[in-house]
């Protein structure tokens, strides 16, 4: 007799182990994407080029809403030649121009040359123009940089660079 009540005790805790193993594992199927976020794994990593790129543009919004629409632009332009260099492999040497470089982007066939434009027009307007640089033309060198961006990064980063 008591032989059948230790089967049974331990076929019980058997299906209770079974299920708590089922429940727990049901909450970390659902709560997955908090879990894998909270301890930051799994997930694509972002490179500290990426991170850079990431803590410039916030800059560059914080500087709009201060209407410092020339440092911004500044920024804005510096951001641009690191993503360039970076994410297509395309540096500025050290005696080209903004509007060389942009040109030299342009060539590349894969980047919208209205993109590259306004960034360099922006940029220059902010650092060598009399007149200050006005919301709209600050706006579309913004757009340049976020679609110039965009395509840049889908691009991807050459395997060997290191950032």
């Amino acid at each position: 007799m008591n032989r059948i009540g230790f089967f049974a005790q331990l076929e019980l805790i058997f299906i209770f182990g079974l299920g708590v193993l089922i429940v727990v594992g049901f909450l970390l199927f659902y709560f997955r994407k908090q879990i894998v976020e909270a301890i930051g794994v799994g997930g694509v990593k972002k490179t500290i080029l990426e991170q850079e790129i990431e803590q410039r543009l916030v800059q560059i919004r914080q500087l709009a809403r201060q209407q410092m629409f020339r440092e911004a632009s500044v920024l804005m332009w510096q951001t641009m030649t690191l993503a360039s260099e970076g994410f297509l492999g395309v540096g500025r040497a050290p005696n080209e121009s903004a509007r060389q470089l942009g040109v030299k982007l342009m060539n590349r066939g894969d980047i919208d040359p209205s993109a590259i434009n306004a960034i360099v027009m922006a940029f220059e307007k902010a650092r060598y123009g009399q007149a200050p640089l006005t919301t709209q033309e600050f706006k579309d060198g913004l757009s340049g940089l976020h679609q110039f961006l965009q395509t840049a990064t889908s691009a991807g980063i050459p395997e060997t660079a290191e950032y």
